[in-house]
């Protein structure tokens, strides 16, 4: 994926413009939209064929989402402020920051805020992308001094747009403000271009060519010694999640697992019926979920327990059968757990317990529509 220039800027500052406030005695909004009347994001434009999308998460993980944006522009992250500013280097102004044409925030809340140093002249509800957003138009307060590492423009009266990433509280807020001159049709398009880390649609493939795959184990299916379609078998109960195999060629080959989501690593560790065994921590849309990434080579798995990793990013290698693999044959346990609680269960008893458990089928089919 082509990645721009990352401009690093050194400094301390307060979250001016989009730090939560105290919310101020209830005022009439100046041509406020009535929030009752909420609204989607508008159809998007086109989007331009010379355009990249950018998974913003390797700038700072607090950006948990890719989008499309115009080829001729960059990426630039503020560090004093964890913030982003997308720009045109060819636009005038002689710098990254006042090139600025889209500049990103975010902060962590239960709710959606009341910013105390701007006046809203227009609110109104909306959604982008199945996540809940407020589109306002601002203009800083007199008397209220300039935000500090940010554009000029961001001082000016000025559209922006905060989304909820999930109903989960507290959630991240993203604000996306658009520069005056922008057109609010380049705007819309690239609302509509956000995939967030927590939507189905982003997720990304845990191994190459998985459609292709032999699945001798599906989620749910009943197995024992007896009747297992792998021979022979020692578990017994039923499948918590889906075994994909390995081909002839790939034996004694390095086979690399890639995150399905955005998430941050639970656990990695040897584990009895697994070898070595990775759980990340992720959000399914709004449900917290733990996935289960089975019969990995534990040396492989990179990462520090904490470490944020976006979605397709190399988790591990699949382990050769023998001690990363439990003795298992080559191939991945791929299990999707409801709630934050780490279970690591390959099989259910009795077959309700499987409530419990998701299928991973279904979030990778969404993805691949």
């Amino acid at each position: 994926m082509p990645f721009r220039r990352l401009t690093l800027l050194l400094g301390l500052t307060l979250l001016a413009g989009c730090m939560p406030a105290a919310p101020p005695p209830a005022e009439p909004v100046p041509q406020a939209v009535p929030s009752s009347e909420a609204a989607t994001a508008p159809a998007p434009a086109p989007i331009p064929p010379a355009s990249q999308r950018i998974d913003f998460a390797s700038f700072h993980p607090s950006f948990r989402f890719s989008a499309q944006i115009p080829d001729a522009w960059e990426v630039e992250f503020v560090p004093q402020i964890t913030a982003l500013n997308l720009y045109d280097s060819a636009a005038s102004g002689g710098s990254a920051r006042e090139q600025s044409q889209i500049f990103i925030r975010q902060f962590e809340a239960d709710r959606f805020l009341t910013l105390s140093t701007v006046e809203i002249l227009q609110r109104q509800e909306a959604t982008v992308n199945g996540h809940p957003a407020v589109r306002y138009e601002i203009r800083k307060k007199n008397g209220v001094a300039d935000f500090p590492h940010q554009p000029r423009w961001r001082n000016t009266q000025h559209r922006l747009t905060d989304v909820r990433l999930s109903r989960t509280s507290p959630s991240l807020f993203y604000v996306f403000a658009s520069r005056p001159e922008l057109p609010r049709t380049t705007f819309d398009t690239f609302l509509n271009s956000l995939r967030f880390h927590t939507d189905p649609e982003s997720f990304h493939p845990p191994l190459a060519r998985l459609s292709e795959r032999a699945v001798k184990k599906p989620f749910g299916i009943r197995i024992s010694p007896e009747d297992s379609p792998i021979q022979p078998e020692r578990f017994r109960g039923y499948h918590t999640g889906i075994d994909y195999e390995t081909s002839a060629e790939e034996q004694g080959k390095e086979t690399e697992v890639a995150a399905l989501c955005g998430g941050s690593l639970r656990l990695k560790k040897r584990v009895e019926g697994y070898g070595g065994v990775a759980v990340q921590e992720c959000l399914l849309r709004d449900e917290p979920v733990t996935v289960i990434y089975g019969h990995l080579a534990l040396e492989s798995i990179t990462a520090g327990v904490g470490e944020y990793l976006s979605l397709g990013e190399r988790i591990g290698l699949l382990g050769e059968q023998g001690p990363d693999t439990d003795d298992e044959r080559k191939h991945l346990h791929l299990g999707i757990h409801r709630g934050r609680n780490v279970v690591l269960a390959g099989y259910a008893t009795p077959e309700a317990e499987l409530g419990s458990w998701i299928d991973p089928g279904i979030s990778l089919n969404a993805a691949r529509e």
